[in-house]
């Protein structure tokens, strides 16, 4: 793995834990439980994709003040990203 996969895999990971930070905090801010007990929660709520994203986008908004678009490029933004690359590797490769 070269320079540029090492700090891929670095930033998917950092990226991951600001989105399990902000659904924990989504939890706890709206259930006003124990971070432990919002963790845990939340590690729940992770299995459910679209309920897990919800909560981590109002964690993001509600807790930390984000507002509603960096909440979701939070979430969505890396989707958009990969459809990019992935379009420009199906364009180059039909040459």
């Amino acid at each position: 793995m070269g320079f540029l996969g090492a700090a891929g895999f670095v930033a998917y990971a950092l990226l991951g834990l600001f989105q399990i930070a902000a659904t924990f905090d989504g939890v706890q801010h709206l259930l006003g439980v124990h971070w432990l007990i919002a963790g845990v929660i939340g590690l729940v709520l992770g299995a459910f994709p679209v309920i897990g994203t919800a909560a981590g986008v109002y964690g993001a908004t509600a807790a930390w003040g984000w507002s509603l678009l960096s909440a979701l490029g939070l979430f969505f933004g890396p989707l958009v990203v990969i459809a990019a690359i992935s379009m420009m590797a199906q364009a180059g490769g039909r040459r």
